[in-house]
Order: structure tokens, then sequence, then C-alpha cells
């Protein structure tokens, strides 16, 4: 699965704020000019839409970010599927790009690059065609698509001349440039270098200010320079910059004398030539040991040198400055609750920072917030005994806030949402009781925040670099659920894998009901999801807002229940091709058609939502909904 290491990087100490490098190739592998793998539009199959959260912010990590050279707009890409721009000086919400979706990863964005005009942005990710879409930004519409990339696209980066765009690749399969031409005001792009002599996956590209050199990272451990020359890019130095064995994040100088490059498994800042890549200095860490400082960047006047990554110290993760281009004085503002994940120098000594809490920032050249867009979600981090059910699985306590904080009740039956729960039974309260994660016979170890689970002393099976994050006994004491960064799994005693089903967020808590009827767990989305413990089969999904005014519930036919104003925030993405941007239709719009208190009632009743469809509708003498959205509307 080649988009795994950066998922690994990603997410891997979320609770705080990497896969091994392989040996390089020794064969280079550099092509001339192509025609990049564009061919005819394909019509696939139908798709059938797919309900997703909107809130008008990201709800999962922003892993990139993009400026044009004014500091007008930032482009945002996320694990949420969607692509934003903002304002850059106010923080207000310009447009929503939905691109081609599917299950699991399909769809989520790792990259993204502006034009430094402004004029078009490009998007990348996990995609099955591994593909780049290039968008207009000022009308919104995609320019092109290009596909076969041959791996997960990790970075992108866009010369200052706008002329050229640079790709990073997963795997072991390097770097591409495109050229963007513009012919009668419309952009086309083409390949015009690939570099597959690369020993690990790429994560870095950056430009020279003449857009005459680029250099790129790996995680074999080298730095890469290519220069243009005679019409072509040419690799003309290789080198380890020391300092950490995974280079990350790479940016070139305001001036292209200097390189600051960032490490995936070190806290190491170092600076390298940016004509040969020889070590010139290595910005102050000392004291600095956990975490990394993965991100790097430049001030627009070169005058300072920044870095932010996993490093937390306590309060957050912060962004951390040197003064004189990185020699000097080391100072510390406060940015994120999570792992900073890009930064992306504005004019006037500002600085825009993405990070996985989601949040996007704008800080000021003394490292006031300017802008500050914090997820709207509820903090599920960090529930465990904090995650309660009744006996039933009818009503779920959680906390809207990381470690449980500010506590919840929310009651299915009554669709009932209670701040400030109690268990006191004299109070006609039914207790919940929180997930039980100890049983006679079964030991289970290392599974809060480890890649490496067990049960009785063997090793629990799961991807390279999943890591699990919570667990639930079932009240039998012979099966159990692991919840994990990339899925939901039911074990028996002996460890044997029962089902698995993907998950739309780290499971940061998970409980099974005391009848044993029914899994339920708390996702990194914001969400609370009940499962069949039987067979994993998905039955229900609540979304509560921040501050707990606003709640909406819904079954996987999309059938919904909500507070009033509650169904702005879920609706359906309707895949339009992989050639086409995607149609969303909030299901507000389709209240007619899609609310059915009823039918979410029966759910957990019937365990099946069709029996509960078909029970609930004929009792109402409703007719049933439409298959597709767009028959509604």
């Amino acid at each position: 699965m080649p988009a795994l290491l950066l998922l690994f990087l990603t997410l891997a100490a979320l609770l705080s704020c990497a896969g091994p490098a392989t040996e390089p190739s020794t064969e280079p592998a550099i092509e001339p000019a192509i025609e990049p793998a564009i061919g005819p539009p394909a019509e696939p199959p139908k798709q059938p839409p797919i309900l997703r959260l909107e809130n008008d912010r990201h709800t999962a990590p922003i892993q990139r970010i993009a400026t044009d050279a004014r500091g007008r707009w930032i482009a945002s890409a996320s694990h949420d599927k969607t692509l934003r721009l903002w304002d850059a000086a106010s923080g207000k919400l310009l447009r929503t790009w939905r691109l081609p979706i599917g299950d699991g990863d399909e769809g989520k964005l790792y990259a993204v690059a502006m034009d430094p005009k402004g004029d078009w942005i490009a998007a990348g990710g996990w995609d099955r065609d591994d593909s780049i879409y290039l968008l207009e930004r000022a009308s919104g519409r995609l320019l092109q698509r290009l596909g076969g990339l041959e791996n997960v696209i990790n970075h992108l980066c866009a010369s200052p001349d706008g002329r050229w765009l640079g790709v990073s690749l997963g795997g072991d399969d390097g770097v591409r440039v495109f050229e963007a031409a513009k012919t009668d005001s419309q952009y086309r792009f083409r390949q015009v270098f690939a570099d597959r002599g690369y020993g690990a996956a790429s994560y870095g590209c950056a430009f020279d200010p003449d857009s005459q050199r680029l250099v790129t990272s790996s995680w074999d451990g080298k730095l890469r320079l290519y220069r243009r020359s005679s019409g072509e890019f040419r690799r003309i130095e290789e080198a380890r910059p020391g300092g950490g064995k995974q280079p990350y994040a790479v940016a070139f100088h305001p001036q292209g004398t200097r390189i600051a490059v960032g490490f995936g498994d070190t806290t190491a800042v170092q600076v390298v030539d940016g004509r040969d890549l020889t070590p010139r200095y290595a910005a102050d860490t000392g004291g600095i040991e956990e975490g990394n400082l993965g991100s790097v960047a430049w001030s627009a006047d070169g005058e300072r040198l920044f870095a932010g990554g996993r490093y937390h110290d306590g309060s957050g993760c912060p962004v951390l400055t040197w003064d004189d281009g990185g020699r000097g004085a080391r100072f510390r503002w406060r940015a994120a609750d999570n792992v900073v994940m890009a930064l992306d120098p504005l004019p006037g000594g500002n600085l825009a920072v993405g990070a996985a809490d989601p949040a996007l920032l704008v800080l000021d050249a003394r490292g006031r917030k300017r802008v500050d867009l914090r997820v709207r979600i509820a903090d599920l981090r960090g529930q465990y005994e904090n995650f309660r059910l009744s006996a039933d699985g009818r009503q779920a306590a959680f906390g809207l806030g990381y470690g449980g904080k500010d506590p919840v009740r929310f009651d299915l039956a009554s669709r009932r949402l209670e701040r400030d729960p109690s268990d006191n039974r004299s109070k006609g309260i039914t207790p919940l009781a929180a997930p039980r994660t100890e049983a006679a016979g079964l030991t289970p170890r290392n599974w809060k925040n480890d890649t490496n689970p067990e049960l009785n002393g063997k090793p629990l099976v799961l991807e390279p670099y999943e890591i699990a994050r919570s667990l639930a006994i079932a009240p039998d004491g012979e099966r159990f659920v692991l919840g994990t960064e990339w899925s939901l799994r039911l074990f028996d005693d002996r460890g044997k894998e029962l089902w698995r089903r993907d998950v739309p967020g780290v499971a940061w808590g998970v409980n099974i009901s005391g009848d044993g009827r029914l899994a339920v767990a708390a996702f990194a989305d914001g969400t609370i999801r009940w499962y069949r413990l039987a067979d994993g089969e998905p039955l229900l999904s609540l979304f509560v807002t921040d501050d707990a005014k606003d709640w909406v519930l819904w079954t996987p036919g999309g059938y919904y229940d909500a507070s009033p104003g509650g169904d702005r925030l879920i609706g359906w993405h309707v895949n339009n091709g992989k050639d086409a941007l995607a149609d969303f239709y909030p299901v507000g719009e389709m209240r007619k058609c899609f609310y059915r208190p009823r039918v979410v009632a029966q759910v957990l009743t019937e365990l099946d939502e069709a029996k509960a469809i078909d029970n609930a509708l004929a009792k109402a003498g409703q007719p049933a909904t439409p298959v597709s959205p767009q028959d509604c509307r």
C-alpha cells in the first residue's frame, strides 16, 4: 500500500502533536521528455453517492498548504478529501473543490501547489489512477487531470515563474516535472522530466528563485539537485545532508544560495548549499529531543528560518523561528494543538501554517495569530474509559474535548443530547459502562498507541505502520474489538481476525454494548458510529458539533434525524467520473425524501437498515427513498 509511509508520518503522534529508509537504487533512471499519461476520458460505471461531513472547515488533518506570491490566497489539501481556498487576510472560505473519491483512502489529498500568480492550483494524493488535478483558481473549473503517475502524490511544488510543476512520489518512483504552457488563455500541462532512480519515497521538492534548479528529498536519505540546462532538467548533485536519515521538507532561501531541510526521524534542521548540497550549518535545536521538525520554510525576506512538526512542548505543537537565517537565536511561536504539517511564507514576515488538528493559521511577524481557523468537531482523542455505553447501546457518553473533557450524553431513543451527564441512579439516568479491557484468559497488551499489539503474548497482525489506538472486550470474554489508525477489527480469543472495517479516521475510542450486539467507536472526524458486532456492518453515525448545539444522526443509506439546522452538517458527494469535479448536495435540500426519524429509531432494534426501512415506512405509509439524491431535488 504505497501511502502507508505518508500516513504513518502524518498520524503516528496525533496524541502528542516512520518507517525505515531503504537502500537507494544504484542505477539512475532519468528519462527524457515524454507526453503526459492522459488518454481519452473514460466513462466509469456510475458510483453510488457518498455521504460526507461538511461544516465549512476541514474535518481531518491538513496535509499541505500553498499560497500565491502576493499572499492573497491559501489553498489547503486535507485527508477529509476536500481542497479549499481561503482569503489569507480574513480567513474567509472562498471555494471548496470536491475531486473524485471512493472508499477508504481513495481521494485523500496529500499535496497542493499554487501558481505564483494564482492562476492555477494543482492537487493530488491517494488516487487509484495516481492523478494530479489542475484547477483554475478564479473560475474553479477543472483544467486537466494528469493520470498514471505510478504512485501516490506526496508533494507538489510550483516554480516561481509558474512554468514548472514538480511532483514527489511515493514508493521508489522518484520525481516528475511538468511544464505549464498557456495557449489562448488555456493552460495545458505536459510531462518533461522523470527521475525514477530513488530508493524510497520522496516527500519534498522546491524550485530556486530563478526556476532553474529543483531540489528533492527522499527517505532513502538523500537530497537530489537538478538544473535546467539546454532545455532539459538534469541531476547534478546528490548528497546525504546529515542530521537525520529521513529528509522530509526542503525549502530554497529567497536568494537561492541555501536550502533548509527538515527530517521525519529527528528534530534536526539542517541548511545546505543551494548549488552543491554541501553542509553549511544547523539551526540550534538543543533540548528538543522528541518528535520532529519536519516542515521548514524561510521568511519572505530570508532573514528568518521556520520549522515545525511533531515536536510538542507540553502546551501544543509550536513553530520554531531562528533569526539571522537560522544561525541566530531561537524563538517559539504558539501555533497548533497537533502536528504542524506545512509552512508557507507570506509577505511582510507573515507565515501560513497547516496542522493536523485540523487548523489553518496565519501568524504575523511577531507570531501573533491573524487567522485562526480551527476544527468545529469534537476532539475525541484520549477518550478511553470516558467513552461509555448503556447495556443496549442506545445511550453513549463521550467528551467533546481531549481526554473526555466537556462530557455529553446522547440518547438514541429520545434523540436527546445532554451536557455534563451523570450516572446517578437517583436521577433516573441509566448507568453507562466504560470499555472492558481485561478478561479471564484475555490479556491484551500494547493496544494503546502502539504498532505491535499483542494478545496473551502473541502479536496481532496489522498492516505495516498501523497503530493500535483503542480496545474493548465483548461481554462473553471471547472476542474483542481493536480500533486503529485505519480500521476496526474484531478478534477471537486466539487472536484470529473475524472481520475488518475501514474507518473514516483514527478510532480513538471503542466500546461494546452490554448485550453484546453492538460495537461503537469514536473517530477522529468527530463521529460516533454504531456497528453490528457479529459482522461489522455499519448501522448508524452521529455527529455533534463541538459546542453541542447541533447534531445529526444518519444511516448508511442516508436516512437521518437531526436537531433544528443540524441537517446542514452532512451531504451527498456525487462523483461524475475521473475527469470531472464531483457534485455535493446537502441533505437538508432533500429533507422530504431522507428525513426519516422512524427509520433511524428502528435500526438498532432490527440491526439491519433494510428491515428498519421496511418496518418504519410501512407503518408510516411513506414511500421509499429515491435511489439517487439527484432524483429528490
